[in-house]
């Protein structure tokens, strides 16, 4: 069982090696992910530097050593870096390939862009059983890989977004989502839906009851994480495919696939507010910190 984001990146992606991250046989705790290694780097070469902004989040602050999976997930230039690509690491089958541009894919890592977020739908609405993380880049500029969460099988999980986490579980997310592609189906924008609002010009005869289900539908999740990340993900390109898999059975919303009874009437679920920083940030915990 996997405990920390970088090492299962780490090594499932083959353990790789940068000629620019000497590594040394010197056993210390990890300043980001506070594991013990016995071989490891100095901070000197990874987060000692102007350029790393997220001390607050290290697991030990007092640590000048970091273990070589940290270093590699926080290190790299250009197309060597990992903090541009959307991450998903599993190991319960072969994934998709990555995007070609990727250096370190493999069979159980998959790096991907925004232009195909296929593969993190599927495994946030269907997680597998064993150990699974996904890591979303947003921005492409924020360090999300070694403050990522492993998940161990398809109850509640928890995946890095920039500088947010987002808890939910398959059911809250199959929810949120099946509703947000729903009303870009049906017109509206993502910051339309992200805040609730439509542009006046928008709601028709056709289009206001649309409108006035799924948003209803929505309403309790209205500046929470997961809808934020619910509305990032989908793009036209995929939208069809996401509508067969994901969306209600018809336009004005039946029952999402595999949605608890319950979970679709407006305040059943409250959800869940940004995550603090909190202790032991980075690596991987047993808490779900949420904050209500």
């Amino acid at each position: 069982m996997y405990t920390s984001g970088p090492v299962m990146v780490w090594e499932l992606a083959g353990r790789p090696r940068r000629a620019s991250l000497p590594a040394e046989p010197v056993p210390a705790a990890c300043a980001m992910c506070g594991r013990h290694a016995t071989e490891t780097v100095h901070v000197k070469h990874t987060i000692a530097g102007k350029s790393f902004t997220d001390q607050y989040l290290l697991s030990l602050p007092d640590s000048n050593r970091t273990c070589y999976a940290c270093a590699w997930a926080c290190t790299g230039k250009g197309m060597d870096q990992v903090r541009m690509w959307t991450i998903v690491a599993r190991t319960d089958r072969t994934l998709p390939p990555s995007n070609p541009k990727a250096a370190f894919a493999t069979e159980h890592v998959h790096f991907t862009s925004r232009a195909d977020m296929r593969l993190v739908v599927d495994t946030l609405a269907n997680p597998p059983d064993g150990d699974w993380l996904v890591c979303v880049a947003e921005s492409g500029q924020k360090h999300t890989l070694p403050y990522a969460r492993v998940n161990h099988g398809r109850g509640r999980w928890k995946v890095r977004m920039d500088a947010l986490d987002i808890v939910a579980t398959p059911e809250q997310f199959r929810h949120v989502f099946g509703h947000v592609i729903r009303l870009r189906a049906a017109g509206f924008t993502p910051e339309e839906i992200e805040t609730l609002t439509p542009a006046v010009g928008r709601l028709t005869a056709d289009t206001l009851p649309v409108w006035q289900h799924h948003a209803g539908e929505l309403t309790p999740w209205r500046g929470s994480p997961l809808l934020h990340l619910a509305v990032f993900l989908p793009n036209k390109e995929h939208l069809d495919e996401y509508l067969t898999l994901y969306g209600p059975a018809d336009q004005l919303g039946c029952a999402v696939p595999g949605r608890d009874a319950g979970l679709g009437r407006p305040g059943s679920d409250r959800p869940q507010e940004l995550v603090g920083p909190g202790p032991h940030r980075a690596g991987d915990g047993d808490d779900y910190p949420v904050l209500f």
